[in-house]
């Protein structure tokens, strides 16, 4: 069957895409506003289709072919697929205490900013190491590294760094930091594919780095994920934890031949099962064509909401980014100033009342969350920037096509609360 966009498959498959966006759109509990909206189409469905026809839907040609060109276009030599971010984030925390690496060693410390997605916290604990909680800047909402180069102990010996909302950290401080008390860096990109510090791209300065294809992250997998490294020996290990430590997985190690064991069955460490699909590779590919018109609608959307809402600064502001770095806008981060005599929560209700979907960045400050009361060594008690980020921002989301149009109506409304408000 020819699946190259001239076949009968395209134009039913088409309509019943058609259908399905008019369906939802008619709905009466959708936002006209939404946090994410669908941007895959027809030629991402072709694609699945294709591996399902073909009877190739575990790990196989497409997967490496998605690896390969993501490594290209994440600057780094190897990428190794997996089901979620969560999972990348997951082998990254166990291969660096793995025998076979020993980067780290069980009961070390890691440095992770207060205010990112949990699994980036959960992932080295289960590894066995010791998780402390940094401040953040609740203007960039990213790790503070004043607050991050104070915390650092005689215990620490890494940076779990994370570029929130797609907006890079002060790599050259970062850097400096690691280089003066001999910590190893990896990140989490998760929100951040795109992103760029001085014309690097983010993921591309630590050991090892982790993104995600979430439904409504930069590219999507509906569920995805992927790791990068430089490093030949790492990103087998990497390969080897996906997949139960089977040696047939691993790209550069040699199986030896073992006396009474079968070397399709061979087993060279321990592992998970956190394999992708074909599926998820056949809609990666066709995504990362898109993702250079992604990241420009992206830009052109914030820029211009930035510029709607300019008048409003004294009372709201939006995220802010360093000079020298090219911010992959995942979303709108907006935070209430403290002087303000706005409520975060009568505004997001507002917000939410006319349409408009909100959420929290992130989570928050975690060190406020109830798993503090389970595991106390995470309770922190002096994080301010989180705490402004925790108690008075909020986002709003921020689509991959023109959006303008929209966010114009969206800067009247925020506009209207305002002086309300006053």
């Amino acid at each position: 069957m020819n699946l190259d966009g001239t076949n009968d498959l395209r134009g039913p498959l088409q309509a019943l895409i058609d259908s399905g966006s008019r369906i939802n759109a008619n709905k009466p509990e959708q936002y006209w506003y939404p946090l994410s909206t669908a941007t895959y189409e027809v030629d991402e469905v072709l694609a699945a289709v294709d591996s399902l026809c073909s009877f190739r839907t575990t790990m196989w040609d497409k997967t490496a072919s998605f690896e390969n060109r993501f490594a290209e276009v994440t600057g780094r030599s190897e990428a190794v697929m997996v089901n979620s971010g969560s999972s990348a984030d997951l082998l990254i925390a166990f291969a660096l205490v793995n025998p076979t690496v020993r980067l780290l060693n069980h009961g070390d410390e890691v440095l992770v900013p207060a205010v990112t997605w949990p699994t980036q916290v959960w992932s080295p604990m289960m590894a066995g190491l010791k998780v402390r909680f940094v401040d953040v800047n609740p203007r960039t909402c990213n790790v503070d590294p004043d607050a991050l180069e104070a915390a650092i102990t005689s215990r620490t010996r890494a940076i779990s760094l994370v570029h929130l909302m797609g907006n890079p950290c002060d790599m050259d401080r970062i850097l400096e930091i690691c280089r003066r008390h001999d910590l190893v860096l990896f990140e989490d990109c998760c929100e951040s594919l795109g992103a760029a510090y001085k014309g690097k791209p983010v993921g591309s300065f630590g050991t090892a780095a982790s993104f995600s294809f979430f439904f409504s992250h930069h590219i999507t997998t509906m569920e995805g994920g992927m790791i990068t490294c430089d490093d030949e020996h790492l990103s087998d290990t990497f390969r080897l934890l996906r997949a139960h430590g089977w040696g047939r997985n691993a790209k550069y190690r040699k199986v030896e031949p073992v006396a009474g064991v079968d070397p399709r069955y061979t087993f060279l460490n321990w592992g998970f099962n956190v394999r992708p699909t074909e599926l998820q590779a056949a809609f990666g590919l066709v995504q990362l064509d898109r993702l250079p018109a992604f990241h420009a609608a992206r830009q052109q959307n914030a820029l211009h909401f930035q510029s709607l809402i300019a008048p409003l600064e004294e009372h709201l502001h939006l995220m802010t980014v360093d000079p020298g770095s090219e911010c992959s806008w995942f979303a709108l981060p907006l935070t209430v100033d403290s002087s303000s005599p706005i409520k975060r929560d009568e505004l997001t209700a507002f917000l939410e009342k006319a349409g408009i979907e909100t959420r929290p960045i992130v989570a928050g400050n975690l060190a406020r969350h109830p798993v503090v009361d389970i595991y106390p060594e995470l309770q922190e008690a002096d994080l301010p920037g989180a705490d402004a980020i925790h108690d008075r921002g909020f986002y709003l989301g921020l689509h991959p096509v023109d959006a303008r149009e929209k966010l114009e109506r969206v800067a009247a409304l925020l506009t209207e609360f305002v002086e309300r408000a006053l």
